[in-house]
């Protein structure tokens, strides 16, 4: 019993480790470009008006390739309030994490992943744009008022409370502020992933088919909920059991676009507003739960 749990530990440490070394360049280039722009949030905030239009089709666009780097730098870019929450959703919703590896490994075809890549990209593009034009409207007045900046300065966690100054060149600086906020990232990260993983593996993927329930026309609102938890190991649960014929392609579409990798634990860590984090979960939830029902009915 022992040796099988230091087994599963084990493995969920790898897993863990090898999740946040994949992020850390794509993290450390974010926050080295944060704290290059600090004190020029003013004119970033003018220029980014300019290009937030596009923002949740780039957002969908990026969101697909298979690295959830890009959902956690997504999340760290929202808490200093350079792109908005419409396109953080739809980052979140066409992020893919491990599925498009597990389903070219699995039996899966070309046209399964095509059709589950477009579905989470229309979805997520489409759901940016609605949500960006409704429910963050008042973001979008703030942010071209240049409020919204200063918002995020006392909201988020500036260069200030992560590290001082420790060298004389203010390049040093910048690039030690960086490196800082990136490994407080990856080890909050790593660590809660294993916690993740061991938990899931205790409770083991027969189970989960369970409680997942086959066959019935309500999944898609389960497996939004799972994918939900952060780490790629619900990922790889959830395209194993649509490759195998556990998941309806609703319900495989509505878990893998609420399943944004690692983007969660990087919002809860760099956005102090509680009630803007529990905002984006419910919306991303709403937006993979409600299309997964849609296409579930017009697959029967």
């Amino acid at each position: 019993m022992v040796h099988e749990l230091l087994h599963v530990v084990g493995e969920a440490l790898t897993h863990s480790v090898s999740d946040s070394l994949q992020m850390v360049p794509i993290l450390f280039a974010v926050y080295l470009l944060m704290e290059f722009l600090e004190g020029r949030m003013g004119r970033v905030h003018r220029a980014a008006g300019t290009f937030r239009r596009f923002g949740p089709l780039i957002g969908a666009a990026v969101g697909c390739l298979p690295q959830c780097g890009f959902s956690a730098a997504a999340a760290s870019l929202y808490g200093k309030g350079l792109i908005t929450g419409g396109t953080l959703i739809a980052v979140f919703l066409s992020t893919s994490d491990e599925a498009i590896p597990v389903m070219l490994a699995g039996s899966a075809g070309w046209q399964q992943i095509a059709a589950l890549l477009a579905a989470k990209v229309v979805i997520a593009t489409a759901a940016g744009y609605l949500l960006q034009a409704t429910v963050f409207r008042s973001e979008e007045a703030a942010a071209d008022s240049g409020a919204h900046s200063h918002h995020h300065e006392h909201k988020g966690c500036g260069s200030s409370c992560c590290a001082k100054e420790r060298f004389s060149s203010p390049i040093l600086n910048l690039i030690w502020r960086a490196a800082v906020r990136t490994v407080q990232v990856a080890l909050f990260v790593m660590l809660t992933v294993t916690a993740i993983e061991i938990a899931l593996h205790l409770i083991g993927e027969d189970q989960l088919g369970k409680i997942l329930l086959t066959g019935s026309p309500l999944q898609p609102l389960l497996t939004a909920a799972i994918g939900l938890i952060p780490g790629c190991a619900v990922s790889i649960i959830l395209t194993e059991l649509y490759i195998g014929g556990s998941l309806s392609f609703g319900a495989a579409v509505a878990g893998l676009a609420t399943g944004a990798g690692v983007g969660y634990l990087v919002l809860v860590r760099e956005c102090k507003d509680r009630r803007r984090v529990l905002r984006i979960i419910g919306l991303t939830y709403l937006c993979s739960a409600v299309p997964g029902l849609l296409l579930g009915l017009i697959g029967r």
